[in-house]
């Protein structure tokens, strides 16, 4: 509660200074476990006025997150309480926060500078004649990054980044650097790119990197599209590891296929990573709706089995009722589980009631969860 009151305090310190006719919204919500017999309540209320903004959250009436930001014609200044925030936006994506964090963030004459945990840099955003780049320089702990990335379309699209990342008391080297240089059509449909990152990089948030174990290796991603259809090749040059596809989207229906390695073993287990989907959108008796079936190995994000997913999605408007519901089955050689998430909202002009039954994040939560929340929302 006192972190609440704070935030409040500077709030209306920053009102009185400034100019704050304010527009809004807020949330109140309650949410209770029926397997458990325990409830928790969270409130959010989000202010803008015409230099000041700010949104802030609580949990069970204590303060949960929140930010403050400050926008006028020299500065915008923003401070954040526990919020994902400060993200590089990088072609790589050195610095990827995906974690709620505490910090500051300012922009001023192009430049922008943040600091949050263990992270700070100063990045500037410029363009030259339609020739987009950005630079950064960081520091995260004993860690040195720098990078500097483009984008350039004269008729086709050139784009690319390079940058070095390395300890205090490290000599540079050729295996901290990394790269990546790539060139397409305007519309993404065909390109070509390269990535290298050196084995001795540091890049522990860069999403990217960690991702697809890129630290040590070379990477050439090769797509292109024919009408309906989209084929994909990609090729680790360091571990020989190649990756290939063919992606489908016509009207209601859709489908992808891929696989990684070039094992085909008589036992289908012995196989590198491989995937396949098929789904179709569909509308009956009013409703409308989202059928899908995957097959592959690993069969889902919360897992590294084979397996298969089974995923149904339905909605339809009843005029101010809208009525939402999906489901998903999750059938793999450890595993089987079924999950569901139903809700019905409310709406009107100015306002929305929500009631819901279930978890909605199913990436995460591969089981039902018997949890009933109600939400109410207005704005002004």
């Amino acid at each position: 509660m006192k972190k609440l009151a704070v935030l409040i305090m500077c709030l209306l310190a920053f009102s009185y200074v400034f100019s704050f006719s304010p527009t809004g919204s807020l949330k109140v919500g309650y949410s209770y476990d029926l397997e458990n017999q325990s409830g928790s309540s969270y409130t959010e209320l989000y202010l803008s006025g015409n230099s000041l903004s700010g949104d802030f959250t609580t949990k069970d009436l204590k303060l949960d997150s929140g930010y403050i930001a400050l926008d006028t014609d020299l500065v915008d200044l923003k401070a954040y309480y526990n919020r994902v925030f400060g993200s590089t936006g990088d072609w790589l994506g050195i610095y990827s926060f995906n974690d709620s964090r505490n910090g500051l963030e300012i922009e001023l004459f192009g430049f922008r500078g943040v600091t949050t945990g263990d992270v700070s840099y100063l990045q500037y955003r410029g363009n030259l004649s339609n020739f987009y780049f950005s630079a950064m320089l960081g520091k995260r702990s004993t860690v040195n990054d720098m990078y500097f990335d483009f984008n350039w379309e004269p008729d086709l699209r050139y784009f690319g980044e390079f940058g070095v990342s390395y300890e205090n008391e490290e000599k540079i080297g050729s295996n901290n650097f990394f790269y990546m240089f790539g060139i397409s059509t305007a519309d993404w449909k065909h390109g070509v790119k390269l990535t290298g990152v050196g084995s001795e990089t540091h890049l522990d948030y860069c999403d990217y990197v960690n991702d697809n174990d890129l630290e040590g290796e070379i990477l050439a991603n090769l797509w292109t599209t024919f009408g309906n259809f989209k084929l994909f090749f990609d090729y680790k040059f360091t571990s020989k590891t190649p990756k290939y596809g063919v992606e489908y989207s016509s009207g209601d229906v859709w489908f992808k296929v891929w696989k990684e390695g070039t094992k085909f073993d008589s036992d289908i287990l012995n196989w590198d990573d491989f995937g396949m989907e098929v789904g179709r959108n569909f509308s009956f008796i009013g409703f409308n709706g989202k059928i899908s079936y995957k097959f592959g190995k690993p069969a889902h994000d919360s897992t590294s089995a084979m397996g298969e997913v089974f995923y149904a999605e339905l909605w339809k408007n009843f005029g101010s009722v809208n009525f939402f519901a999906k489901w998903q089955y999750l059938n793999t050689l450890y595993t089987k589980a079924y999950t569901a998430y139903y809700e019905l909202k409310f709406t009107d002009e100015k306002s929305e009631f929500k009631l819901s039954l279930g978890d909605g994040d199913f990436s995460s939560q591969i089981n039902f969860v018997k949890k009933i929340s109600l939400e109410y929302s207005t704005w002004w």
